[in-house]
């Protein structure tokens, strides 16, 4: 397993992805998020995940899923600070992704650095372009996913929705610290 960091200022993030023993620390993630976070994250009103969504937030399927999570020490614990994630679609390129920063750790780099490393994993098992959406509201996700390289498109159905997507290659890098996570 590897776990790389992430320099954000305000303490080292390590990098790893997600199994079955981050139960409580996944589900104290998405409590501590904020009401507009989890509502940004999960395009619901929820107060927590349910047993069964806490259990597929848990457990991936590589490569068909991948999460990537962030841990930190705070107040004398570990704890989630971020996450990101992709689940393949059913062509076996494109990959659809998501990423959640706690608000405390949001524009520290914390965003960026998870889903560089997403994105390498993800090209390395032959997917090429990410995709994702958000509320069109969501003005710093937007924002970060422009800086990050994704084009940002009205959703064909719904406009409260914009879709986000980015081609990818084979030579994608990991920027580690130093670089400004604009929204995430």
């Amino acid at each position: 397993m590897f776990c790389r960091p992430i320099h954000t200022g305000i303490g080292e993030v390590m990098v790893r992805p997600i199994g079955p023993g981050d139960a409580d620390m996944a589900q104290a993630f998405v409590d501590g998020l904020s009401g507009t976070s989890r509502y940004f994250r999960f395009f619901a009103a929820l107060k927590g995940l349910s047993p069964g969504m806490l259990d597929r937030f848990i457990r991936t399927d590589p490569p068909n899923h991948m999460a990537l999570v962030g841990i930190a020490h705070v107040q004398g614990r570990q704890s989630i600070v971020g996450e990101a994630r992709y689940a393949l679609n059913g062509d076996g390129a494109t990959a659809d992704i998501a990423v959640a920063v706690a608000d405390a750790w949001q524009r520290r780099g914390v965003a960026t650095g998870l889903l560089d490393m997403l994105e390498r994993i993800a090209a390395a098992t032959g997917v090429t372009r990410l995709t994702g959406e958000s509320f069109a509201v969501n003005e710093t996700f937007l924002s970060f996913a422009r800086a990050f390289g994704f084009k940002v498109r009205p959703d064909a159905t719904d406009r409260s929705f914009l879709r986000i997507e980015k081609q990818i290659g084979e030579c994608t890098f990991i920027r580690l610290g130093g670089t400004r996570d604009p929204g995430g």
